[in-house]
């Protein structure tokens, strides 16, 4: 830090190592792209084949939204899935659900957001000071399954680092007029010699959400998410340095998942819209150990350099009430998962950096209540893995080449404790499942500032509990969902090609990419056969009956971003981004004698997605400009042909016309138009002594447009949220 008469001269990363104490020694700084190596994932120290893109600091604040997926919309190759304001899942390469490993500090966060789409991710974005994307070979360190990608959303809750004050801290508040709420996040750390500690919470409250045509009902929502950890670190002896730590948290929801809008109900939907009460009950225990020994001779073997091991187990519990507080379905899960690893370098001959390690899992799924179909079962998963990277330059005139494997073996075992079988559900049985599956990466800087590579992965994913065994209703996705436990594990394959470009004033990340899916696991409508009609619930004669069902994928796709900056010395930059997946899925069609193969289109797959971004970055002044586009999306899965009279937009001038009033189709079959909206912030900073005050102003969706998300489970009667002014103001001491 440099102070001058009147100011201070401080970058972004002086600013991030003042607000939050281990961000420059724990990660590689990030650059103003937000591209960033990965050195700190899992502590291995590996460069990933593929980059990540990180999120924090002032991109952070600007994006603050009340969700984790809603925050990282946006970035290449990410968008989100909604139910309602937090009922949100974040989408990366048109993949979602159990396809995408949300994680917090590494670890899986015990909820059941990736079950369905009514279930939201239960990290509150602002107790997080970083958000991670990861893709490519380095996805197999967290799980088989993450052949879409990686969420890390990072907190630090077990200290890993000595804070050399006694004590300092860290306040930030933030409201919004879009649905008049409000979050209040307080963070204290400190330390003693070894000892470092660290207590967070937060409490946020918001009413319903407004849209340009009027006040979208059930999307309220309150809650907290408290937190506490310490560790002793650095505790040195004769071979090396010990950190020992543990954390606790506790996060309690309630939200709204709306039905209808002006009148007019979804189909399946409640009128009156349905309540989310949860809460999550976590504990966590890590160790560490960093070698002291100097990892600089010529042994052939590799030299263990460090050795993590952390586990932890979660309670959660999740009530679906419907109007007048009726508990239609309740969940409860107890999990615990831990992961042991070892890092290790060799520096003779060919240079390699590598890590191994094996983890577990266990989950004990339960659900009960008056009106569920939900089936309990535990699961039981293992792995081990191994990862290494090469250093290759000798043999390349000195150019920068890395070449980076992986490896790993799962192993998984799911029990239903109900077997009793119905008449869609049949041969309720215990499943097991295992797999090899594996990555290879390769990069090269083929000129200076310029590197392309390439990855292949494979990926397994064994079903999901849901998907074996369910066969009831679902309260708050609208539907009657009948699991299928004859299903086979997914089996992926992912190719990616890039090119990262760092020359002068221009940075850029070009990638596209393609997988294939066997086995791909989606739920299909179920129609009668006779009349072509959906099939309804038997009850009430309400819910279509969507089943578990499998055919082959395949889906293809282009990201990027490019950033330039003419004016460096004055902080101008432009920033433009833009994302294109298109997926496809194997469809038999009977035919009297023969059956013709053919391949439909996946559903719920974004749109060509684009923004387009100015930045001016000052010493204590900031202020951006952007504009966020998506194209129309009409490539849409054909509706049963017994709907094909029925509608995709519903006016609410058509809801009083009762009978006679078009039905609605189901969202997975209805096109969606495009849209644009404006979005703009301005930031001011300053030091008073050693505090720092932050304070951003924002405005989105600026002329208040009324548009509607492909990937909103009810865009056929709401549009999304209107013009929205958002203040955060932030303060750390």
């Amino acid at each position: 830090m440099r102070r001058t008469a009147d100011s201070v001269v401080y970058t972004p990363s002086q600013r991030d190592s003042i607000q939050r104490d281990s961000l420059a020694r724990r990660a590689t700084r990030v650059q103003a792209l937000g591209i960033v190596r990965v050195t700190a994932a899992q502590g291995s120290g590996l460069s990933l084949a593929r980059p990540a893109t990180a999120l924090e600091g002032r991109a952070f604040d600007r994006r603050l939204a009340p969700s984790i997926a809603a925050t990282i919309a946006g970035e290449p190759g990410v968008t989100a899935r909604s139910n309602g304001p937090m009922a949100t899942q974040p989408v990366i390469r048109g993949l979602t659900g159990d396809r995408v490993l949300v994680l917090e500090d590494g670890q899986r966060t015990g909820d059941i957001a990736t079950t369905a789409p009514d279930h939201a991710v239960t990290i509150d974005p602002m107790t997080a000071r970083r958000v991670e994307v990861i893709r490519g070979p380095a996805g197999l360190l967290f799980g088989s399954n993450s052949l879409g990608g990686v969420v890390n959303v990072v907190r630090d809750d077990v200290p890993t680092e000595r804070i050399t004050r006694r004590i300092g801290g860290t306040f930030s508040g933030q409201g919004e007029s879009v649905n008049d709420g409000g979050v209040a996040h307080g963070a204290l750390r400190g330390g003693v010699g070894p000892l470092a500690w660290r207590v967070s919470g937060s409490w946020r409250t918001a009413g319903d959400t407004r849209a340009p045509a009027g006040v979208l009902p059930y999307s309220d929502v309150r809650g907290h998410d408290v937190g506490m950890g310490a560790a002793l670190v650095d505790l040195a002896t004769s071979r090396g340095s010990w950190r020992l730590g543990a954390a606790a948290r506790d996060v309690v929801n309630a939200y709204g998942v709306p039905g209808s809008f002006a009148g007019i109900v979804l189909p399946g939907a409640h009128d009156g819209g349905v309540y989310v009460d949860l809460a999550r009950r976590s504990g966590r225990v890590d160790a560490s150990w960093r070698s002291n020994a100097a990892l600089t001779g010529q042994r052939w073997w590799p030299q263990l350099s460090q050795a993590n091991v952390s586990t932890q187990f979660t309670r959660f519990e999740q009530s679906e009430l419907e109007r007048g507080g009726f508990v239609g379905t309740r969940f409860g899960q107890l999990m615990a998962n831990g992961d042991a690893l070892v890092h290790y370098v060799r520096k003779a001959g060919v240079p390699i950096r590598g890590s191994a390690g094996a983890w577990m899992q266990w989950r004990d799924f339960r659900a009960e209540g008056s009106f569920t179909g939900t089936r309990p079962g535990v699961l039981r998963g293992a792995a081990v893995f191994a990862m290494e990277e090469m250093e290759l330059d000798a043999f390349f005139g000195g150019r920068a080449v890395r070449l980076q494997w992986g490896a790993r073996w799962d192993a998984a075992r799911i029990v239903p404790l109900d077997s009793t079988e119905t008449a869609l559900v049949r041969d309720v049985r215990t499943r097991a499942f295992t797999a090899p599956t594996g990555s290879v990466g390769l990069t090269a800087e083929v000129h200076r500032g310029v590197v392309i590579g390439t990855s292949v992965a494979r990926a397994f994913r064994p079903p999901a509990i849901e998907e074996l065994f369910s066969a009831g209703p679902h309260l708050a996705t609208y539907a009657y969902e009948v699991g299928n436990p004859q299903l086979r594990a997914e089996q992926g394959l992912g190719l990616d090609l890039f090119t990262r470009i760092t020359r002068g004033a221009v940075r850029g990340e070009f990638a596209i990419f393609s997988m294939r899916v066997g086995n791909f696991i989606y739920q299909r409508p179920l129609v009668d056969s006779v009349t072509g009609a959906p099939v309804r619930d038997q009850r009430l004669r309400r819910y279509n009956v969507y089943q578990a069902d499998q055919a082959d994928a395949r889906l293809h796709g282009a990201e990027g971003r490019l950033e330039w900056s003419p004016w460096a010395r004055r902080g101008v930059t432009f920033d433009a981004t833009a994302s294109w997946v298109q997926g496809t899925q194997r469809n038999v069609v009977s035919a009297s004698a023969a059956s013709a193969e053919s391949w439909v289109p996946l559903p719920a797959m974004p749109p060509l997605r684009t923004r387009l971004q100015s930045r001016w970055e000052g010493r204590q002044w900031s202020a951006t400009g952007a504009v966020e586009a998506a194209a129309r999306q009409g490539r849409v899965p054909p509706p049963p042909r017994s709907l094909g009279a029925n509608t995709c937009v519903l006016a609410a001038s058509q809801a009083v016309r009762g009978g006679n009033a078009p039905a609605l189709l189901p969202a997975e079959f209805c096109p969606t138009d495009g849209w644009a909206v404006v979005n703009v912030s301005v930031a001011r900073r300053w030091l008073l002594g050693t505090q720092l005050h932050e304070v951003t102003a924002s405005v989105d969706n600026l002329f208040d447009v009324d548009w509607r998300d492909h990937l909103w489970r009810a865009k056929q009667v709401a549009p999304q949220p209107g013009r929205n002014v958002r203040l955060l103001y932030r303060w750390s001491w």
